[in-house]
């Protein structure tokens, strides 16, 4: 799923060109903080799903009820706005294919949450595996056909497609849900809704302050360096799926979670830490060679947000413990904190400095937001630790990645992508033999899994 999504992001960068990419990314960005309330009374609907198997109807009903109101209402919303929409992202068809976004994309999106609050999260990865193996091809067609913007329509029909399969898998027919059910979502909305749009706010308003600021090459800039470092977060984001509805699961029983979430963030940064330590080893061949000359810019970037990204392995699974733990108003605030931080600190040094100053306003917010809720867990949950060895272990394998990779590209120029990928695969050796020796959990899995596996080839 990642590797078919990276390869699209190569594809049309080099296709399109900074600014046409740059301004897809600038229209995907405000249509995710358009849908932030559909995701957020998901949140709500999950939440509440996870409790009782006998709520899974109504939840369904409620959220697609939801949806098809929300859509009705941003879809008017985007047509009175259309002229401001097109000059900012620079697509014409910036109204419609919000719209169609916000009817396709963001409606599956909700209604997979519901898969994942019944716990089936295998699930959920392999069906939006399957949305991204549909989306590609279709992508490649239509901008053929129609420019910059048939990366929208072929998200859109990957997710329309995607659509009856997942809602299969939420294993209920959807029904009109009571007031009372409604109420009791409204009480958790109120809070997961807000929270949710600033989370969201957050996430992409170096994106935003960069369309607005700036101009859309320098948001096509930092959506190369956004996707070089977006599978550090792949263990954090499958852990902290789950996380959310276990702990809710198991604070309604009275039984402790801590174990549960420090387990998860001691591997959440289980690829971010020796992706940091690459990023800053090889940021610029890196850049070069995948999406070309053109997006030479975006190396300082790279680095920044690969620190960023560290930081959101580890908050990322907090707040959704946070949330589990029935206090999406915590959340909420946070996120609100880290906003507000964000908007004033990117916009000053965005000013002062380009677009390396939104990603450094970033870090500072993030860091926050991480200290936060950190303080937050320690004092309202007991057994938690922020900070473990497996945790000292991967940072230690890390520092080892990063020395052989510096030391390789000083003996290695780049000139390749088989340059690049003998770069590439001797800091990954590196990292797992340094990772192997420095840590006993990391050792004993490996055991585990090896003779695991060769007791299947005997049989």
């Amino acid at each position: 799923m990642a590797a078919v999504g990276f390869a699209g992001t190569i594809i049309f960068a080099r296709w399109l060109g900074p600014s046409a990419f740059g301004g897809v990314y600038l229209l995907l960005a405000v249509v995710k903080l358009a849908d932030r309330p559909m995701n957020g009374w998901s949140l709500a609907a999950k939440k509440r799903l996870s409790e009782s198997d006998a709520l899974r109807s109504p939840a369904f009903g409620a959220q697609l009820l939801f949806d098809l109101g929300w859509v009705g209402v941003a879809g008017v919303a985007a047509l009175l706005a259309g002229d401001a929409l097109a000059d900012y992202t620079g697509l014409a068809a910036a109204p419609l294919l919000a719209v169609l976004l916000l009817a396709s994309e963001s409606t599956y999106e909700t209604v997979e949450s519901l898969v994942q609050g019944r716990g089936r999260i295998s699930v959920a990865t392999w069906i939006d595996a399957l949305r991204s193996v549909l989306t590609l091809p279709l992508q490649i067609a239509l901008v053929a056909l129609v420019g910059a913007a048939g990366m929208v329509y072929g998200l859109a029909a990957a997710s329309l497609l995607a659509l009856p399969v997942v809602s299969y898998f939420v294993a209920a027919r959807p029904e009109l849900p009571s007031r009372a059910f409604l109420g009791s979502l409204a009480d958790y909305a109120r809070y997961s809704v807000p929270s949710s749009a600033l989370g969201t706010a957050y996430d992409r308003l170096d994106l935003l302050l960069l369309g607005y600021l700036l101009v859309p090459a320098a948001a096509g800039f930092y959506e190369v360096a956004w996707m070089l470092t977006m599978p550090a977060v792949f263990v954090a984001d499958v852990a902290g799926r789950g996380l959310m509805a276990k702990v809710s699961g198991r604070a309604a029983n009275g039984e402790g979670v801590g174990r549960d979430v420090s387990n998860t963030v001691a591997y959440a940064g289980l690829l971010a830490f020796p992706m940091l330590a690459g990023a800053v080893a090889l940021a610029r061949p890196l850049v070069v060679t995948v999406y070309g000359p053109a997006y030479r810019n975006a190396a300082t970037l790279l680095v920044g947000l690969a620190l960023y990204r560290v930081l959101r392995t580890q908050t990322g699974p907090l707040l959704q413990a946070i949330n589990g733990l029935d206090r999406p108003d915590v959340a909420m605030g946070l996120s609100a904190v880290a906003l507000a931080v964000n908007v004033v600190l990117g916009v000053v040094l965005t000013l002062r400095f380009g677009p390396i100053g939104v990603v450094a306003a970033t870090v500072v917010a993030e860091a926050l937001r991480y200290a936060g809720a950190v303080a937050f867990l320690r004092s309202s949950v007991t057994a938690f630790a922020p900070v473990s060895r497996p945790m000292a272990a991967q940072v230690g394998a890390s520092l080892v990645t990063f020395a052989v990779a510096a030391a390789a590209r000083g003996a290695l120029p780049v000139r390749s992508w088989v340059d690049l990928a003998v770069l590439v695969g001797t800091g990954a050796a590196a990292y797992g033999v340094a990772l192997v020796a420095l840590s006993p959990g990391f050792r004993h899995t490996l055991g585990v899994a090896v003779r695991e596996s060769l007791a299947d080839v005997r049989h």
